[in-house]
């Protein structure tokens, strides 16, 4: 559950709404909501008080009936809320997939325009998925996208028509933007990394992934090093399938990054957005990696799919951010600590616990972008960004 924090405008795409609000949920007795609150305020940091404040308490399935949520909306929630969808592409393609379920079964009411009906039942859909999760930057250009194309659905063919015509443009995003670009994507950046080179790679992203499996298939031989973070290690899973498929690997964390950068020849990172600035949005902990290869002389490549390209511009991770569940920071700890627990850190008045999702990394600590458009520099983010909007412009209703 995401609990609404204290009445910031720019963090994790919104703040004041709380999962499971709305008419749905049953009432519950005022005085019990008035210090669940005033508990959450005490143990937030203020300088991201401003952000959507994780918590899980609530059940999030009673709300979403009482609220006339679609199935596979409640689905893609749930997974999104409990971290089964992690990674951009992966929500983007379960949000997408969710919401043409929404339009595919919407039966609109007679005498009603379809594009003005389905655009308000849609919203209703999103606003869930929000309250599961906080969207991404790519997540919200997407529903722009969506939403423009409920909008110019054409008034003249019958309801059925218009649906089947807004399905097929769903999937042909998917396919171009998102599955096309990736392959393309792996094949330009695979073709970057040269016979003998060590290649290093944080956390996991799937298009990374794909490049280095089909740098391996060409016969290139070379070497990985991963580096990883927690607390979900998410390139612990990177590691197993780069072992599987025959690639020499080495495994280590990030405070250990300065160790292990003077041997390295390349750096490929994901991108969860890259903004009109040149700046990268991802996971936290790219940054310390990319300032690291730049301060070794190492060039940093960064895969990402330019239906991640947005016009926003952020120049700290302070603004605009996601806080993800303060207890995961917990897990690893207290096995280090061989018995001590700091499960009650919420009755420590002295103690506060932040998890940060994203960080933010400057243009000049990045090389090149690798894009299905071909290789950049961070500084022709704006015209592939302006180049898109002319072709959107050009492509009309």
């Amino acid at each position: 559950r995401r609990q609404g924090g204290g009445g910031g405008s720019g963090g994790g795409g919104g703040a004041g709404r709380s999962a499971g609000g709305g008419t749905g949920g049953k009432p519950s007795k005022a005085g019990g909501v008035d210090e669940a609150k005033a508990a959450l305020a005490t143990k937030q940091v203020p300088l991201f008080s401003h952000l959507v404040q994780y918590e899980r308490e609530a059940a999030l399935s009673p709300a979403a009936i009482g609220r006339d949520i679609h199935p596979a909306v409640q689905c893609a929630g749930l997974q999104m809320a409990e971290g089964l969808l992690s990674g951009t592409n992966a929500r983007v393609v379960a949000m997408l997939r969710a919401l043409q379920a929404v339009a595919r079964d919407f039966r609109c009411p007679a005498g009603k325009a379809l594009s003005r009906e389905l655009e308000g039942r849609i919203k209703l859909q999103i606003a869930h998925l929000h309250d599961c999760r906080p969207k991404s930057l790519a997540m919200g250009d997407a529903i722009k996208w969506l939403k423009l194309r409920v909008s110019q659905l054409p008034a003249h063919l019958p309801p059925d028509a218009a649906k089947r015509i807004l399905c097929s443009q769903i999937d042909t995003y998917i396919d171009e933007r998102i599955e096309l670009a990736d392959r393309a994507i792996s094949e330009s950046a695979s073709a970057k990394i040269a016979p003998s080179d060590v290649v290093l790679v944080y956390g996991r992203s799937h298009v990374v992934e794909a490049t280095l499996l089909h740098a391996a298939a060409r016969g290139t031989n070379f070497s990985v090093v991963v580096i990883d973070g927690g607390p979900r290690f998410e390139g612990r899973a990177m590691l197993v399938r780069l072992v599987a498929a025959g690639i020499r690997c080495s495994y280590s964390l990030l405070h250990a990054l300065s160790y292990t950068m003077p041997s390295v020849s390349k750096v490929l990172l994901g991108a969860s957005s890259m903004l009109v600035n040149g700046t990268l949005v991802s996971r936290a902990g790219t940054a310390l990696v990319a300032m690291a290869a730049h301060e070794h002389g190492v060039a940093v490549l960064v895969c990402c799919e330019t239906y991640k390209f947005t016009e926003r511009v952020l120049l700290d991770a302070i603004c605009y951010n996601e806080l993800g569940d303060p207890d995961a920071l917990l897990q690893a700890a207290d096995a280090d600590q061989g018995g001590a627990s700091l499960s009650d850190w919420r009755e420590r008045p002295r103690l506060k616990l932040l998890n940060l999702m994203y960080d933010v990394t400057p243009m000049k600590y990045l090389t090149m972008v690798v894009t299905e458009a071909g290789v950049i520099p961070p500084t022709s983010v704006p015209v592939i960004i302006r180049e898109d909007r002319d072709r959107a412009q050009l492509a009309g209703p």
